[in-house]
């Protein structure tokens, strides 16, 4: 079946969703990367602090490239370009690569309640995102 290459308004709908989740990323990823983790944190007990700040310097880098690479595949998507699927793949792999260090290093038990909520929150969207550009730019909207 043949689509029109021409975006329907649910198009510009999602994409502007996950823009806008995406640009939530990128403030929280600012906020502990270059602000320090005190202001994130001021609810959490020194035990959960201490955690947090053991994280590894290639956990930031992994978070920012999720971050990032989710918000240049949506702005890539609402310019229709099809590199918005390799961008949203980059980003879920780098989300992934997060979430599997956080497994192995337990955070789970750790975390705060909003903190495990984006724990699987965030994997979710990432997949969706991915499976959306594929799916826009199979139906030819995206050049």
């Amino acid at each position: 079946m043949a689509y029109s290459t021409r975006p329907k308004m649910w198009f510009w709908i999602v994409a502007i969703f996950f823009l806008l989740w995406n640009l939530m990323g990128v403030g929280a990823w600012s906020a502990e990367a270059m602000a320090g983790s005190d202001a994130m944190m001021e609810g959490y007990t020194e035990e959960q602090i201490e955690f947090y700040n053991s994280f590894p310097s290639w956990y930031t880098w992994a978070y920012g490239v999720a971050v990032f690479a989710g918000l240049f595949a949506c702005i890539a998507l609402l310019f229709k370009k099809k590199q918005a699927v390799l961008l949203a793949l980059l980003s879920l792999i780098a989300v992934i690569i997060c979430r599997v260090y956080e497994i192995t290093v337990d955070a789970w038990s750790m975390m705060a309640t909003v903190d495990k909520f984006f724990l699987i929150l965030v994997p979710v969207l990432s997949i969706l995102l991915w499976l959306f550009a594929r799916s826009v730019r199979q139906k030819g909207w995206l050049k």
